[in-house]
Order: structure tokens, then C-alpha cells, then sequence
């Protein structure tokens, strides 16, 4: 079996995944469970890992759990950070929303990319 070299920004794009959907504000930590932290740590580290790994599946599914990320984002940051008459902007919220959509952006620019694609396909 012959091993692959794998570029370093698979490496980069396989931890990096990890940092998307922790750029939370404090205040969204308190009402999140640790059973669910725990269930998306695992969901993140099979799909880094199996990035790692050259399987394809977890290209898509990078693509998708990536692009679904900034979508939810994109509502969050609509219903949350416009502020209503007499309520303050969230700015925390609208930073780490900014911050957290580039990430998944460029994590999905570089896993589409076609060289990467035949490498995952081979």
C-alpha cells in the first residue's frame, strides 16, 4: 500500500473544524448540555479523522455540516443581533457569527478545491 503525503492544509482544515461552532459568546454555553458538547466533539473528530483518513464521505460531509453552519448562523445573527426598539445590538454575537461563517467558508473553499477532491477519490 502505498501512503499518501497529505497537504498540510487537510491537516489545518481537520482541527480547524473544531473552532467553527465553538465561536459561541459565553452567554450560549449555559444553556447548552454536556451530553450535547459531547455528541458534537465526537461528530467533529470522526469527520477530522476520516478526513485524515482520505475518505471522501467525510468531504461531503465537511461540505455539509460546513455550509449548514453558516446558514444557522445566518439566522441567528438575524433574529438575534438586529436589535429590537429599545434593546442594544449584540455585538459579541455578531462578531463571533462573522468570525465563524469566514472559518466555515474557508474551510469549504479548500475542501472543494479539485485537488483536493482526486486526492480523496483515489
Amino acid at each position: 500500500m502505498i501512503r499518501k503525503r497529505l497537504p498540510a492544509s487537510l491537516w489545518i482544515v481537520a482541527i480547524l473544524q473544531f473552532v467553527a461552532p465553538l465561536l459561541l459568546p459565553p452567554s450560549f454555553y449555559a444553556g447548552i448540555s454536556p451530553a450535547l458538547w459531547i455528541v458534537v466533539a465526537v461528530v467533529f473528530a470522526l469527520l477530522g479523522i476520516n478526513l485524515l483518513r482520505l475518505k471522501d464521505w467525510a468531504r461531503v460531509a465537511t461540505i455539509f455540516v460546513q455550509g449548514f453552519s453558516i446558514l444557522v448562523r445566518l439566522l441567528t445573527g438575524i433574529g438575534n443581533v438586529i436589535p429590537t426598539q429599545g434593546a442594544p445590538m449584540d455585538s459579541v454575537l455578531l462578531i463571533s457569527s462573522i468570525c465563524s461563517m469566514l472559518l466555515s467558508g474557508l474551510i469549504l473553499f479548500h475542501v472543494d478545491q479539485p485537488d483536493i477532491q482526486l486526492l480523496m477519490q483515489q
